[in-house]
């Protein structure tokens, strides 16, 4: 299995399911006339209906409804307020029916509420942009489509495309650009719609789409490079490809027209420190402050310039700055002092400061891994064991953390190849927290180094039935399945699973190249692979390029991806490996 898969992210389809079941409901109808709480009679008053030998039964039926509702029993309170909002003319009665049958999660009954809403509504755009966000909720993306469009012809705000950006932003990335792209199609001559397109092109990781179109972007007499969120979104489309050094100049280039402008800056001072360039970095936060942009005085920003002068091994300085914020924020206090003191080989002072900052404290979980390092660093693993027995003795109840704390132990154990100690910790979370993703894609992993392949099937298996649109889950079982050259057909469905959700994912793109490799699709898989390794680097990937390459007979090719890539990690044991295959052709 690839080890450079993204860790596994618990929360992301619990998140997904939060947005379809609650989002829509409670982000889109901000300002209801009918709470769930505080509920009296006197909110019914402002339901007003023109047929006044309904009027009575009406707010009657309304009164049971919102009690019911009051009581969490949205279903029947649904029921009750669909049939009255089939009959009432007031268009508040048909909003607070469409919100109650999304508390009801029925959908259906959401739409059809929403039709007479929309029908009866003197603010129609607002209805078409709950209705949008209620079609790709049931997934039906050829009525959302009609719907976006439907709203921003409608519209008269300058910044039409504003609103539909933020309905749609809610859902997965390729649901938006999918949605988006009809509205770019149709208004592309407008500036703004070219605007958010980029937006959503960059959030789909498609970077050379997003830069083609920033570059024609200049036709517009709107577009100038005084404007420094081009630069910031042409910078990360350039970072994000790996050209690190494109993404400098770039931002560079639009400082000199907006040199006092905090975001660009911000963002410079960003890309500075991901590559290293510290120094650089510190002479430019300093270069803010002496143009106000940024003060000293202000406690995040004096732990960034902390964090800085440390990796710049400028340690007087970047004590100065630590001691600035010691009586406001005792915790980061504790947790920087202790990188400073890891940093220049002062393991008992640093640890001494990390078991200082509290457990319910942001910083306590990187304070831990702090620990772990020193303690690795020294080969001291019977002290680590007893470090985190004595750290979950502490928690009193606190799952949260404890879970938090369990796939800590396990990663850092794993990571040291301590596979059978890992495999224990692990097991010891799931039997505590049953059927959690974090846990079963964990011990996945986990399996695979100590030979338990059942247990590793298993796992993925019940991860993607628990989660069917887990891309990690599915990349991760279609892999393991194609690394071992069986059950290849099934691999390659799962995979291409994956890659619907995730199409631009290095990761999935190299399991896809090697599951058409092992079918012996070699042309085919050239195309995924050599896209894979143009996002991510990673041995793994660089390995199966070569072989490709090989096996089409591309010798010189494979030994030149060879020699660039071991001068960029010599001490691969993957590239390492691959030398002895060259050396034999």
């Amino acid at each position: 299995m690839q080890t450079y898969l993204r860790p596994y992210i618990s929360y992301i389809s619990i998140i997904k399911l939060y947005i379809k079941r609650f989002l829509i409901i409670n982000f889109l109808f901000v300002g209801f006339a009918y709470p769930l709480s505080n509920t009296s009679d006197r909110d019914y008053q402002n339901i007003q209906v023109t047929e006044s030998n309904l009027e009575s039964f009406i707010m009657q039926k309304a009164f049971e409804a919102e009690l019911l509702a009051k009581d969490f029993r949205y279903k029947e309170a649904a029921k009750i307020y669909h049939d009255i909002c089939m009959r009432s003319n007031d268009p508040e009665v048909a909003k607070r029916a469409t919100q109650l049958a999304g508390y009801a999660n029925d959908y259906d009954l959401m739409l059809k509420n929403s039709k007479r809403w929309l029908k009866i509504a003197e603010d129609k755009i607002t209805v078409r942009h709950v209705r949008i966000s209620i079609f790709l909720a049931l997934d039906k993306i050829e009525e959302a489509k009609k719907e976006t469009l439907s709203a921003i012809k409608i519209s008269k705000d300058k910044d039409k495309f504003a609103l539909v950006y933020d309905t749609l932003r809610v859902f997965e990335d390729k649901v938006i650009k999918e949605i988006f792209q009809d509205v770019y199609t149709t208004y592309k001559n407008e500036y703004l719609a070219n605007f958010y397109f980029v937006q959503i092109l960059l959030n789909n990781n498609d970077y050379l789409e997003a830069i083609d179109l920033i570059k024609s972007i200049d036709r517009f007499e709107e577009f100038s490079k005084k404007e420094s969120r081009w630069g910031i979104f042409l910078a990360d489309a350039y970072y994000e490809m790996g050209k690190e050094e494109l993404a400098i100049i770039t931002l560079q280039d639009y400082l000199q027209y907006s040199p006092k402008d905090l975001y660009l800056n911000e963002y410079y001072v960003r890309i500075l420190t991901l590559q290293k360039k510290y120094d650089e970095a510190i002479k430019h936060y300093r270069f803010m402050s002496a143009n106000k942009l940024i003060s000293f005085s202000d406690i995040e920003t004096s732990k960034k310039m902390a964090l800085l002068n440390i990796e710049a091994k400028k340690f007087i300085d970047a004590k100065t700055f630590i001691e600035s914020f010691k009586e406001k924020d005792i915790n980061s206090y504790n947790y920087i002092s202790g990188l400073l003191n890891a940093k220049n080989n002062k393991s008992k002072i640093a640890e001494k400061h990390f078991m200082s900052v509290d457990f319910e404290n942001d910083n306590y979980i990187n304070s831990v891994k702090e620990i772990a390092k020193l303690k690795i660093s020294q080969n001291q693993f019977s002290s680590l064991k007893k470090f985190f027995k004595k750290q979950y003795s502490k928690l009193n109840n606190k799952p949260t953390i404890e879970s938090r704390l369990i796939l800590i132990e396990t990663e850092i154990f794993f990571n040291e190849e301590k596979y059978n100690y890992a495999m224990e910790r692990i097991n010891y979370g799931l039997k505590k927290y049953k059927d959690n993703g974090a846990f079963l894609y964990t011990r996945a992993l986990v399996a695979e180094k100590v030979d338990r392949f059942d247990i590793l099937e298993n796992d993925l298996k019940k991860l993607i039935k628990l989660e069917p649109k887990n891309a990690q889950a599915l990349n991760a079982l279609g892999y393991t399945w194609a690394n071992n050259n069986i059950k290849l057909k099934e691999a390659n469905r799962y995979i291409d699973e994956a890659l619907a959700l995730e199409p631009n994912d290095a990761a999935i793109l190299d399991s896809k190249g090697w599951v058409l490799f092992r079918l012996g699709n070699y042309k085919e898989a050239e195309k995924y692979l050599m896209r894979a390794l143009k996002l991510n680097d990673d041995p793994e990937i660089v390995s199966h390029v070569i072989q490709l390459l090989v096996k089409l007979d591309k010798i010189k090719d494979a030994k030149k991806v060879y020699k660039k890539y071991i001068k960029l990690k010599p001490e691969d044991k993957k590239l390492i490996e691959l030398k002895k295959i060259l050396n034999e052709i």
